[in-house]
């Protein structure tokens, strides 16, 4: 039997400070890497996304979410409306330990379904009925906007946790801590790298410098420790003189930004950047 995924990746990412759609992992985007498990699993997937966010190319159908400010019962809605088959595995974008195991087997059970893990029930790790589209917009218009809604209205099978492999594809990343956490326990030598220009360059002798993935602000505090005639930080913020750039794109200035591996962050004087 052939059967979809849909990854929601749409919301805010208020917490995380960037997009956790985008963060980097394994060598690639975290939406990258989910959007590839499940392609080892099943015939299509679908993304759904917001329009303000700039997504890489991807083996997948890529659709906007109609009412983003709805929450994750609109995106859905719209991924199973754009789903080809009749069963289709959700999860979030932020799921860096999604196994093929995993999806494998709560698709297995052939109906809706999700798991329950430490007793709480993971809607963004269970199996929908593409039929349940007309549900969500029923749900949606009568202001019911859980997804545990949507699965009582499919009457889902609970599955628990020790039905399952790999529970931990259950688990999301929501704060910088918990994405770097991850990160380093994935990965204990993750490295980003630093890039000066100008009168940086000029003063520290450095062009380039690798250091530990970390937040913004203890990547800065290790250059800064390693080359002391360079001013970035003052009273724990990102001194008002420089200018950091993620990735040559925004310029940002957030002490708490994950940096994960393979970033880059360019530094440069404020009037250089001007």
């Amino acid at each position: 039997m052939a059967h979809s995924a849909i990854v929601l990746c749409g919301g805010l990412s208020s917490r995380m400070g960037r997009p956790k759609a985008l963060l980097p992992w394994r060598g690639r985007t975290l939406v990258e890497h989910v959007v590839a498990t499940l392609r080892t699993v099943v015939d299509d997937v679908v993304v759904v996304t917001s329009s303000e966010l700039d997504l890489p190319r991807l083996d997948a159908v890529v659709v906007r979410d109609r009412e983003p400010k709805l929450g994750p019962l609109s995106g859905l809605r719209d991924g199973l409306a754009a789903a080809s088959n009749d069963l289709a595995f959700a999860t979030a974008t932020d799921a860096p330990f999604l196994s093929a195991g995993f999806v494998r087997t709560m698709l297995g059970f052939g109906r809706a379904a999700a798991p329950v893990v430490e007793g709480f029930v993971q809607p963004l790790s269970a199996v929908y009925p593409r039929a349940l589209t007309t549900t969500a917009d029923a749900l949606i218009a009568a202001g019911r906007m859980r997804l545990l809604h949507l699965l009582e209205a499919a009457d889902f099978r609970s599955v628990a946790a020790d039905e399952l492999p790999e529970v931990e594809s259950t688990r999301n990343l929501n704060t910088p801590d918990e994405y770097l956490g991850a990160v380093r326990r994935d990965d204990p030598g993750a490295r980003a790298q630093v890039e000066l220009f100008g009168l940086m360059r000029t003063t520290s002798g450095a062009a380039t410098i690798d250091v530990d993935a970390g937040t913004l602000g203890e990547i800065l505090d290790r250059v800064q420790s390693d080359f002391p005639m360079l001013r970035l930080r003052a009273a724990g913020e990102v001194a008002k003189n420089i200018l950091v750039s993620l990735n040559g794109q925004a310029f940002v200035r957030d002490a708490s930004l994950p940096v994960g591996a393979g970033d880059c962050i360019l530094l440069m004087d404020a009037a250089v950047g001007g």
